[in-house]
């Protein structure tokens, strides 16, 4: 799923007429999704349709830090002892708060190296305007990179060949990429 429309990229190429490139943008916007979500390291996307149970291992601490999910679509939390044997037993967890930026806040602490049973609407659901934003500019650039001679649409002799594009970002769009991922995955240590 792209992030932004084909509208929206021939807003930002005004030179270009209406309908007159569909098919060559469509594939430039796809490019550019895909250099923004190899940046990102995740997708976004619609979240799920019902609730799914997810297992999270915790670490240690009172919060409880989930993936990626819809914000109040958690029906239930359990504690699993044993999992992955036949003796697995689930226990429920339920006087935790959601926080705001996702986790979840248990007073008496969340069991060190214990795993919980979580059903929520998982995903990180449609991309903020900002994610938008660096995805039409780099769909921007990959196209007049194409006036610049920075990519081809056949390569080889006879017919089609595979297309390539020049996919540097600026330290601007990296930074902007940056923040979101901190935002939706918290700080992230390699």
């Amino acid at each position: 799923m792209p992030y932004g429309s084909i509208d929206q990229l021939y807003d930002y190429l005004p030179q270009t007429t209406r309908g007159e490139h569909d098919a060559v943008l469509s594939d430039v916007l796809e490019r550019a999704t895909a250099i923004v979500e190899g940046e990102l390291g995740f997708q976004f996307s619609d979240y799920g349709a019902n609730a799914e149970a997810r297992d999270i291992r915790h670490s240690r601490g009172q919060y409880l830090r989930l993936p990626g999910y819809q914000a109040g679509s958690i029906t239930k939390v359990e504690e699993i002892a044993g999992r992955g044997t036949t003796s697995e037993t689930a226990g429920e967890v339920t006087e935790y708060i959601e926080e705001s930026d996702g986790r979840l806040y248990y007073d008496p602490g969340w069991t060190a190296g214990a795993w919980y049973r979580i059903e929520a609407r998982w995903g990180y659901g449609p991309p903020p305007d900002d994610i938008v934003e660096v995805t039409l500019e780099v769909a921007v650039n990959i196209w007049r990179g194409r006036d610049a001679s920075q990519w081809s649409a056949s390569i080889g002799v006879e017919g089609q060949g595979s297309v390539s594009y020049n996919r540097a970002l600026t330290w601007a769009q990296r930074s902007i990429i940056e923040a979101v991922r901190t935002r939706y995955q918290g700080v992230i240590h390699a």
